[in-house]
């Protein structure tokens, strides 16, 4: 990528954001906010959105980042397991950011915009997400089993409230409204359609984690166990549920 598709200013770009990604994964390390593994991934995760991708996407990763990091110590910091929940790992970076740096990457061979637009729903549905798990585990609040809406103790798989749906939706609405001010190659129509599929891409996660979270599912490739299978994690959920996001926002456009 770096020596066949890149010219002089992506380089210099791509230069810069190592340097900017591996300060950013260090100060998120000692502020507690991520583990050594998180720092490394989160620092790959930010070459990739910076310097293959451009500013306006970056400053979108960081949004999501320090506002998830933000909620997180809210909320932890009376618990006494707050380094535990606090920090988050390099399989939650992943988690979320795979699918921004698979379409940032197509994005920057292809110069289609469409890829970009896939991107930034990706994250719109972990900030949607990430700040309805946050805002909604409230014991306080009234929590409904997606499936059936039976009511359900707070925190758990699959469980939605309404202080959580507005924080998903508030959360998703902010990363399209970012993306609209900054990124002119994308129509405003188009950011309308990364809020919603980001919002939706909240609840598909909260199906899977009924549906799927804590199965377990013969993969031999995925696993390092003899009999093949692995155990669907929240970490798994997350990540099929961006990805379902990203994908309904290129179906959509395609369609549009």
């Amino acid at each position: 990528m770096f020596f066949i598709f890149g010219e002089v200013n992506d380089h210099i770009r791509i230069l810069v954001a190592i340097l900017l990604a591996v300060a950013f994964g260090v100060t998120a390390f000692l502020l507690n906010w991520l583990t050594y593994d998180g720092a490394l991934a989160a620092s790959i995760f930010g070459v990739i959105s910076y310097g293959v991708g451009n500013w306006e996407v970056a400053l979108i990763v960081l949004f999501f980042f320090v506002s998830a990091s933000l909620l997180s110590k809210d909320i932890a910091a009376t618990e006494d397991s707050f380094s535990i929940k606090f920090r988050r790992d390099g399989r939650q970076v992943w988690a979320n950011g795979f699918w921004l740096c698979l379409w940032i990457l197509i994005w920057f061979i292809s110069g289609n915009a469409l890829f970009l637009a896939a991107s930034v729903a990706s994250i719109a549905a972990a900030t949607a997400d990430t700040w309805a798990t946050e805002l909604g585990s409230n014991s306080k609040n009234k929590t409904y089993l997606i499936t059936n809406l039976n009511e359900v103790t707070a925190g758990t798989d699959g469980g939605i409230s309404y202080k959580g749906s507005i924080g998903a939706f508030v959360g998703s609405t902010i990363i399209s409204v970012i993306c609209w001010l900054l990124i002119s190659e994308i129509s405003l129509l188009i950011c309308i359609v990364i809020g919603f599929t980001g919002f939706l891409g909240c609840f598909v996660d909260s199906f899977l984690g009924v549906k799927l979270q804590g199965s377990s599912l013969k993969i031999p490739f995925l696993s390092n166990n003899e009999n093949g299978n692995i155990t669907v994690s929240n970490n798994i959920v997350n990540w099929l549920s961006t990805g379902v996001a990203s994908v309904l926002v290129l179906l959509i456009t395609l369609i549009i």
